[in-house]
Parts: C-alpha cells; sequence; structure tokens
C-alpha cells in the first residue's frame, strides 16, 4: 500500500509541472491529438497555436517548454534550441470551396481571390510566396491575393466561399478533405522543403515532462497520428 502511494506521489511529482507546447496553427488537429493521449496518461501539458512567428515571440517570454514548426523557419527565430526531433515532412496545397473545381494552379489566374497565409509570419504563407514567384504567378494574380493569419484561417474563408481559393498545408487539406472541391498539391519544386520538428526551449530543462512528450512523438501511437494527418 505504501509502494502504490509512494509511486502516485512520484508520478504527480514529475507531471504536475505544466509543460507548454507552442506549434503553428496548421499542426494544432495533430498536435492536440498528441497531447490529448500525454493527458489521459496524466501528463500535464498544454498547447499555444498561432501563425508560428507569433509562437516564436511567445517562446522568448520564457514560459514555452517546446516548440514545434518548420525548422527552417526556427532556425532563423534567434530562439535559444536544443536539437530537433523531426516529426514529418509537410506540403504546400491549393483548395477550393466545394462549388469550384479546377485541374492545375495555373487556373488561378481565372479566379478572383485567393487565400494566402500571412507571408511573412506563416510558415505556408512562406512557402506559398515562394511558390508564386517560381511558377511567374505572382505579377499575375496581384490584387487577387487576400491574407490571412494562419493555415486555419485560410480554410474558413474557402469554405465559407469567400474566396475561390486558398494556400494550405496538407495536414487540414487531409483532415477536411470531403469539404473542399479540389485538393492540388503544389509542385515541390517550386518551394522550399517543410521539415516539421518539436524543439527542445531553454524551459525544456526544468521540466521532466519535456522529454516525456519528446519520448511521446517518437512512439508508435503518435507516429500513426502524424501519418494520417500528411506528415511522414
Amino acid at each position: 500500500m505504501k509502494k502504490i502511494l509512494f509511486s502516485a506521489l512520484l508520478c504527480s511529482f514529475v507531471f504536475g509541472e505544466s509543460l507548454l507546447v507552442g506549434a503553428g496553427a496548421g499542426y494544432k488537429k495533430p498536435l492536440m491529438q498528441v497531447i490529448s493521449n500525454l493527458q489521459k496518461d496524466g501528463v500535464n501539458v498544454d498547447g499555444a497555436f498561432a501563425n508560428i512567428k507569433q509562437i516564436t515571440i511567445q517562446a522568448k517570454e520564457g514560459k514555452m517548454s517546446i516548440i514545434v514548426g518548420d525548422e527552417a523557419f526556427l532556425d532563423k527565430s534567434g530562439l535559444n534550441l536544443s536539437g530537433y526531433e523531426r516529426i514529418g515532412k509537410g506540403a504546400l496545397v491549393l483548395v477550393t470551396p466545394k462549388n469550384i473545381v479546377i485541374k492545375d494552379v495555373k487556373e488561378l489566374e481565372k479566379l478572383s481571390k485567393i487565400a494566402i497565409p500571412d507571408p511573412k509570419k506563416a510558415i505556408y504563407g512562406i512557402r506559398a510566396t515562394e511558390f508564386l514567384e517560381k511558377s511567374n504567378l505572382k505579377g499575375v494574380l496581384q490584387g487577387k491575393i487576400l491574407e490571412v493569419s494562419t493555415v486555419p484561417q485560410a480554410v474558413a474563408y474557402v469554405l465559407n466561399g469567400e474566396v475561390e481559393a486558398g494556400f494550405i498545408n496538407s495536414t487540414e487539406a487531409i483532415a477536411r478533405s470531403g469539404e473542399f472541391g479540389s485538393i492540388i498539391y503544389v509542385d515541390e519544386d517550386l518551394y522550399s522543403p517543410v521539415y516539421i520538428s518539436a524543439a527542445r526551449l531553454e524551459a525544456c530543462k526544468a521540466n521532466a515532462s519535456c522529454e516525456v512528450f519528446i519520448n511521446e512523438l517518437k512512439s508508435e501511437r503518435s507516429k500513426a497520428i502524424f501519418a494520417k494527418f500528411g506528415l511522414k
């Protein structure tokens, strides 16, 4: 009986301090499933989601232990990071509302309004901008681009019919595949690779749950979640 009580108290001590994990809003769905599994296991962990620029600003306040995002962006963030645990590779996707069907990105020229996540602060806004420049579509579509904050906002604009197309990530495209008219994967040669990883921040050192979370990312149940959302 004493041993059981001691184990319970030890578990409470180890997992008692809340672990804050920050990530780009486009990866909220898979990460919340991972977090939910850990919470069921008794780990005190929470998630914060916004565009990746906003998350890096929050991370600099020192309360966040782990940040999940695009390695290329995190490399330039100025954060004191301690190694990456790669989760998978993301993809840039073009989607349209149910009533609009297109087969090629070149058909964007026929449309009047296209949503794009923040081109300076959001992972897929940055990649979409690269694509538009390399495909020589940026000038053609000038005046047609509607900048929004995050991938989920771009999705909302598309589904509500407020735009005729939107650039999002493969994770959201897969999660809501039945709600779009078209789902077109953009040629990966026309934008920089998107490697999504978890990185330890300074606060990780003082939180025992930090390594629990990192190890969870490598578990079979988490790998299955990420694969389901297009991250492999």
